[in-house]
């Protein structure tokens, strides 16, 4: 009996120090993306305020037309190398949610007003359309990873959108002293998704796609944002038709400050 013990743990050896050495592996390369990101982020900063200064000069419409492309593309860029930078994190569990006290109307508002200007391009509409009015005025959380979620949501929603709106609404699911879960909702009457292109939304660079709107609207900002949403004790659902619009709805438990309002998240992804 001791001697199979003594085999087992002998042959267990070598496993465990196949894992520590990836999970060495791993982190090494997370942080030379990271260090390497912040490299590429500067210069691409740069890029966009050369273009922006540039176009502050006399240009032709030739000229601006080409300049405007050159600094929407470097912001698309930088929005990928953000995306890429978050995923690593994610996927090494490097991830973990703030718990401070914010202003739930404030954030959404933040974000809804975020891409007023490309909306007004596209002559659509985006817009706060409700929230609950039971909700708690302050929640303890994450706002800024909140903001990142529905930033993704309104930003695919409002990319997709040549007519009507979208819209964001929340609702309260459940209340007591110490926690609300709030559900969200990013509705836009935009292209729509094809039921059998549903699945592949959340898979990151594993799943890739001949459809070039799919492939853009899914990628790494949904994934991301699946598993943000997960972090804050939710989970993420789309519904939509083609040619009619879609439905984004996530739901996420805050703190509720006051007595017996503290909050706290151990989770890590």
């Amino acid at each position: 009996m001791v001697k199979e013990i003594t085999k087992q743990t002998c042959s267990e050896k070598p496993l465990f120090k196949a894992n520590e050495e990836v999970e060495c592996s791993n982190e090494a390369n997370t942080q030379l993306l990271e260090n390497k990101s912040h490299e590429i982020r500067t210069y691409m900063t740069r890029i966009i305020s050369m273009t922006d200064l540039t176009l502050m000069t006399e240009v032709t419409e030739e000229q601006r037309d080409y300049l405007t492309i050159v600094k929407s593309s470097t912001k698309l860029l930088l929005k990928v190398l953000n995306d890429i930078l978050d995923y690593s994190k994610n996927a090494a569990g490097k991830v973990d949610l703030e718990q401070v006290s914010f202003d739930i109307r404030e954030t959404i508002d933040e974000v809804v007003n975020r891409f007023q200007v490309v909306a007004k391009q596209k002559n659509i509409n985006v817009r706060f359309s409700s929230m609950d009015q039971t909700i708690p005025k302050n929640l303890i959380g994450d706002s800024v990873r909140l903001k990142q979620v529905l930033s993704n949501l309104v930003g695919n929603s409002v990319r997709f959108t040549n007519l009507g709106e979208v819209t964001v609404k929340v609702d309260l699911k459940e209340l007591d002293k110490s926690r609300a879960c709030l559900k969200f909702i990013v509705a836009d009457t935009g292209l729509g998704i094809p039921q059998d292109k549903l699945v592949k939304l959340f898979m990151g660079f594993s799943q890739p796609d001949d459809d070039t709107n799919i492939r853009e609207l899914g990628g790494t900002g949904l994934t991301i944002s699946k598993r943000l949403v997960k972090l804050m004790g939710g989970d993420i659902v789309v519904d939509s038709k083609e040619g009619i619009g879609s439905k984004f709805c996530f739901s996420a438990v805050f703190g509720v400050p006051g007595e017996g309002g503290s909050y706290s998240s151990e989770q890590k992804l």
